[in-house]
């Protein structure tokens, strides 16, 4: 019938306006003035894993592709290509996958392989399950119907990508990882927490490692999923303890850093057993009278510090749901058991003001009628005038830390060991020449270089468009790179304007700048690996040295690469907005699995193409190539098309797209311009 009929979701809740989205089961009880199924308690909704066709593709394709080389090798599981075995330790049977993985890694070279769609994810393919009836002993054709009933459970992902490396990864040593996580944390001046939690987990523990910024309180919700400490250390890298600390420090109050020489000894190991063991131990103390909600590990000051974690309250949120009822989402509130000592490298506080355009108690935040300075607009849909709206967005001002500091500590750093540490404080005028005037007359001014994070990128041993946050890897904003601020009126000081932009929302008025290259292929072996696929890549560049001198522009080149099915119109990224190309490639990989999606046909009963690239395209480095392209039309997005027979040129006008010229190859293409690579 290409749809479904699904329970609507305000039967959950029951007939009642306010629900308790953790508590409140009425089964079968809709909400009779619900705005989605208007009180049926059943809503229509498309079938997606038939694509709404009414049938599902009894067909999954598995590539290697190794990045190094652009060789690919793909094996087309259809019902008889892959025979079944009994599943380990009983329970049914299914198709071995993972031999014929191995097969086609090595068909291509590869010695390491991953999961386009999580890196996580185990590397032998997906597990497909037959039905609970099959048996060897039915006859073929029932056999084969009932595999196909089993591959066509992979309809939601029908073609399986996974990229390889030449080389084997070498095996991790856990232990050497979480010293190297200790002695970061020592350089950053940051806490590593090795927490076991709880919370959802009436069976166990739930195990995370994270980065967190001295004095902030205890999340009130956790990440963690594995089972053990040595898994969670496994499932872990640096990236993935970074992310989300502006959240957890939002409450962290701000002070400067001092002891900027102090050293640490290097812990080269570290004991997880040892660890775990304490941790486990602390989870099962009682001298408080009841159970503790889990435990922790903080690796402060060159050592270790335990302590339990304690329920403090519950604390309520209420959201508006798509049906019409208010939900009300309840999380426990923990702290900490004992708190470590303060430390060492902790200097006097960062002076603060208390942020005016947002409500701690309320959704209320300053209107965007009201930014730059303008008064409140009577006319104001949003706030008729008052100058305030509720808005489910973070304070534009504070991103709701509710501080304004005066101060902030930068650190930038290769994630190795090598680190900057800046301390910007308020005091005496520096010399800040005005450079620009913004179109509604509010002046530019630049700082000297102390303050542009660009000119420490060389230190560093990187550009300055490869520094980006530590927190969520976003490239740093341009104004930070150059030291540039825009003043709210003409008599504001530019270092105290600075300072607030600087430490606006930072946790612990702490500026964690990451100085590193992305690990990326390079663009030629990626125009390789994609036309090995069998798909098509988009590289798109705009020049901006017209912007040279004006601050207020965005300066460099701006890259996009974009991955799609042949045969499709060619579409220049409008604006492209990557800094450099190796940020674009990295942004490419990371969702190529959405392009592997989009890529199989809507029809089921078209064919999956099966690519096999055991030779791959030659390919010309095409980065200079298209700077070159890019240079000769500044100021607009110049692309070049792969689809694996030509190289097409295009370039985004205002009125459109105009196709400049097509060739074998993207030399042959700028000659055709005019154009002499080179």
């Amino acid at each position: 019938m290409t749809f479904t009929l699904d329970q609507c979701s305000c039967v959950s809740g029951g007939d009642r306006l306010l629900v308790e989205d953790d508590r409140t089961r009425s089964a079968g009880e809709p909400y009779r003035n619900c705005a989605v199924c208007q009180g049926v308690g059943t809503v229509a909704r498309p079938c997606h894993p038939c694509g709404q066709t009414g049938r599902r593709r009894a067909q999954l394709v598995l590539s290697v592709a190794n990045v190094d080389t652009g060789a690919v090798a793909s094996a087309n599981v259809v019902p008889g290509v892959v025979e079944p075995v009994p599943w380990p330790g009983g329970g049914g049977w299914h198709l071995p996958l993972a031999p014929l993985v191995r097969e086609l890694a090595a068909t291509v070279g590869a010695g390491s392989w991953r999961d386009v769609r999580s890196p996580d994810r185990a590397p032998d393919g997906p597990v497909v399950f037959l039905p609970r009836q099959w048996r060897p002993s039915l006859p073929e054709p029932i056999r084969r119907d009932l595999e196909a009933e089993a591959i066509a459970s992979q309809s939601r992902q029908p073609w399986c990508v996974l990229l390889g490396h030449t080389a084997a990864d070498p095996p991790r040593d856990l232990a050497a990882d979480l010293g190297r996580w200790c002695r970061l944390a020592d350089l950053l001046y940051l806490d590593l927490v090795v927490e076991a939690r709880r919370h959802g987990r009436a069976d166990g523990l739930s195990w995370e490692i994270r980065y967190e910024v001295a004095g902030g309180e205890v999340p009130a919700e956790s990440r963690g999923w594995a089972d053990d400490l040595a898994g969670a250390v496994a499932a872990t890298t640096v990236t993935d303890a970074l992310y989300g600390l502006r959240e957890r420090g939002r409450a962290a109050p701000g002070h400067y850093l001092t002891g900027h020489d102090r050293q640490f000894p290097e812990p080269s190991r570290v004991d997880l057993d040892q660890i775990e063991r304490r941790i486990v131990a602390d989870c099962s103390d009682l001298t408080a009278g009841t159970p503790t909600a889990g435990a922790q590990a903080i690796w402060r000051d060159g050592r270790w510090w335990h302590t339990s974690l304690r329920i403090a309250g519950t604390i309520e949120t209420f959201v508006e749901r798509s049906t019409g009822q208010i939900g009300c989402r309840q999380a426990v509130a923990l702290r900490r058991g004992w708190q470590p000592p303060a430390p060492s490298w902790q200097g006097p506080p960062t002076g603060y003001d208390e942020c005016r355009d947002c409500d701690p108690h309320s959704r209320l935040r300053a209107c965007s009628c009201t930014l730059a300075g303008r008064p409140a607009d009577p006319d104001c849909r949003a706030c008729a005038g008052s100058g305030r709206s509720p808005s489910p967005m973070p304070c534009h001002t504070c991103q709701d830390t509710r501080r304004i500091h005066h101060g902030v500590n930068v650190t930038v750093t290769d994630l190795d060991s090598r680190v900057v540490h800046l301390t910007w404080r308020p005091g005496q005028p520096v010399p800040a020449p005005l450079v620009a005037t913004q179109p509604g007359g509010r002046p530019v001014h630049q700082l000297p270089d102390t303050y542009r994070l660009g000119t420490w990128a060389g230190t560093l041993g990187v550009r300055p468009e490869d520094l980006t946050e530590l927190d969520g890897a976003a490239a740093l904003d341009q104004d930070l790179r150059d030291g540039v601020v825009t003043l709210p009126d003409v008599g504001a000081d530019p270092l105290t304007c600075y300072l607030h932009r600087a430490a606006r929302g930072r946790p612990g008025a702490r500026l964690l700048v990451g100085a590193t290259r992305p690990e990326t292929p390079t663009l030629a072996e990626l125009v390789q690996l994609v036309l090995g696929l069998r798909l098509a890549l988009t590289v798109t560049a705009t020049d901006h040295s017209g912007n040279a001198g004006d601050p207020r522009l965005v300066q460099g080149d701006s890259w996009d690469v974009t991955v799609t099915l042949p045969g499709l119109p060619v579409s220049p990224a409008a604006p492209p907005t990557r800094n450099t190309p190796e940020a674009a490639i990295a942004f490419c990989l990371e969702y190529l699995d959405l392009a592997v999606v989009h890529s199989v046909p809507d029809d089921p009963t078209e064919p999956i193409r099966v690519p096999q690239m055991p030779r791959p395209i030659t390919v010309d480095d095409p980065t200079p190539l298209v700077r070159q392209l890019a240079r000769h039309h500044p100021g607009q997005p110049v692309a070049v098309h792969y689809d694996g027979v030509t190289c097409q040129l295009h370039l985004r006008e205002r009125d459109g797209v105009r196709h400049l010229t097509t060739a074998p190859t993207l030399p042959a293409a700028l000659t055709d311009l005019g154009l002499h690579p080179g």
